[in-house]
């Protein structure tokens, strides 16, 4: 493993260098010309690096990309990541990248462009290495942060036939690596109410946005974090006219649930409580669902984080299990009850905020790490 280090260390600048060329093109889920520019760059990586890559076309979406290349032994590998960003348009030209005080910021620095740099460097440490690497593909999501809906078949089926799967999400604590994720799911609700003036005396007006805000505190009485919910309503609108009685409202619905085994309970409560109307004469309309299965530890993942952790003490690193936030389409993978990891990619600060940045100093041997768990994966099959 130090020669490994060596050679990631003296390459750190051009890591950096090509981070700083993804962070500074926009690649929100909505941005779909900057989604297909960061991965035909991708492409080009792992093309050199003797991977067969192909794009899976979205029309009015991100393209997905997948690349293969064969390996030793007989398992084989899913190097997973997403080319999306939460940044909408035009947020890489204010806050473009930037170093400063050992930190590298920018829009989608940590999650997750740094761990796919990260990728494309312990495969190349492991190539130029000439260190021998399983039968490997590669699969980055173009709509990750919008629920992977169009890429969870594409990933569903690459581990299906995977032995192991890496997911280079960031971290969040120094020497973690994470086992444990919540379930999400997203659901929309729709109020129709009746219009009228505020003053009509014999007014029949029914208002939507007085019943949203009362679905709003019933929504997210249901969270009871220590049993592992959690419901928010955070993007809402209704209402045409100040004066005139809100004739419809709509309320977006985030749900996270920690144990699939609630997965079912929790989305009928939502269901019950989101399609109960509160005030008379309103109609109410409830769209959506849970869409990502927690990520669980199963005894395939449990075995691949011994190897791990392995793996992380030839480099002076101890490793840490932990539960991250977020979903990710690890989710999908550990679902299969495939030996899933993730959040290997950077250590990474205030995650989808303004101030994104991940710790320079934990790059090279985070990159270590993958590509040492890489090379023993062709002697632990």
């Amino acid at each position: 493993m130090k020669e490994v280090l060596e050679w990631l260390e003296a390459r750190q600048g051009e890591m950096l260098s090509l981070i700083e060329l993804l962070v500074n093109i926009d690649s929100g889920s909505y941005c779909k010309e900057g989604i297909d520019r960061c991965g035909a760059i991708v492409a080009r990586e792992l093309e050199a690096l003797g991977f067969e890559t192909s794009v899976v076309p979205e029309a009015d979406r991100g393209n997905h990309l997948r690349a293969q290349r064969p390996g030793k032994g007989e398992g084989e590998l899913f190097l997973s990541a997403h080319l999306d960003t939460v940044f909408p348009a035009g947020t890489a030209g204010a806050r473009p990248f930037r170093v400063e005080g050992g930190l590298a910021y920018g829009p989608g620095v940590g999650d997750i462009k740094g761990g796919i740099v990260q990728m494309l460097f312990a495969l190349k440490a492991l190539r130029e290495l000439g260190r021998s690497t399983p039968p490997t593909t590669v699969f980055l999501t173009g709509d990750e942060e919008i629920g992977s809906i169009r890429g969870r078949p594409h990933i569903e089926d690459i581990a299906r036939r995977s032995s192991w799967v890496l997911v280079m999400e960031p971290a969040s604590e120094p020497g973690s690596v994470a086992v444990r994720r919540w379930g999400l799911g997203a659901f929309r609700l729709t109020i129709r109410g009746r219009a009228a003036h505020v003053l009509k005396p014999d007014s029949d007006g029914v208002n939507a946005c007085r019943e949203l805000a009362l679905k709003i505190l019933a929504l997210e009485s249901l969270s009871d974090f220590a049993r592992g919910v959690k419901v928010s309503v955070n993007l809402v609108s209704g209402g045409r006219s100040r004066q005139v009685t809100a004739a419809e409202a709509v309320a977006d619905i985030d749900v996270r649930v920690r144990d699939s085994s609630r997965m079912e309970e929790i989305e009928a409560m939502v269901r019950k409580v989101a399609s109960t109307p509160i005030l008379p004469g309103i109609v109410l309309q409830v769209e959506g669902k849970l869409t990502r299965p927690p990520l669980e530890p199963n005894p395939n993942t449990l075995k691949l984080l011994r190897l791990a952790a392995e793996t992380a003490e030839r480099i002076g690193m101890v490793l840490k299990p932990i539960e991250e936030y977020g979903g990710s389409d690890g989710c999908f993978t550990a679902a299969l009850g495939v030996a899933t990891l993730d959040g290997l990619g950077p250590r990474t600060f205030d995650m989808c905020g303004d101030g994104e940045r991940i710790e320079i100093v934990g790059i090279v041997p985070r990159t270590a790490l993958l590509a040492g768990i890489v090379a023993r994966l062709c002697e632990d099959p």
